[in-house]
């Protein structure tokens, strides 16, 4: 009865401790941000990455995850991919950085200020830097830094 007690126990502190792994253990986006032109009526989408935590020539690609009701409705959309597949760096190569960026259209232009207020907030999750491949989600953080531009 003892050694079932003790299989028990280890079984039951092998759950707890896996539990609190963080799945995003890559840390592969080192910062990213929201640019919002109210003259263009635009956000601009960016992203530092590093490629560090990859086997070499791993392909993956950056996308934007929109969650926030009023970023999704006054884009229309809930996913933005940026324009290219990247590559991990090669054997032997030291790893890199990577800079994406992916500028949308707002169509609902009176709707840039609540957009700003939800992004910024930290008790949600409007916006999602999240770096895929043909595996699925490799890593994933939510964006609050948002930037205003004018030009």
């Amino acid at each position: 009865m003892n050694a079932s007690k003790a299989v028990m126990i280890a079984g039951i502190f092998l759950i707890i401790l896996l539990s609190g792994c963080n799945r995003n253990a890559a840390d592969m986006i080192i910062k990213g941000s929201v640019t919002v032109n109210e003259k263009a009526e635009t956000l601009t989408f960016s992203g530092v990455l590093s490629d560090e935590a990859l086997d070499p020539d791993t392909p993956f690609r950056a996308r934007f995850f929109l969650q926030g009701k009023t970023i999704k409705n006054a884009l229309g959309t809930d996913l933005i991919y940026t324009d290219k597949e990247l590559k991990s760096h090669k054997e032997g190569e030291a790893s890199k950085e990577f800079k994406v960026e992916k500028t949308v259209d707002i169509k609902k232009s009176e709707d840039i200020h609540k957009i700003i207020s939800e992004i910024k907030n930290n008790d949600k999750e409007a916006v999602t830097i999240e770096i895929v491949n043909d595996n699925g989600r490799i890593d994933d953080k939510v964006l609050h830094d948002i930037k205003t531009s004018s030009n």
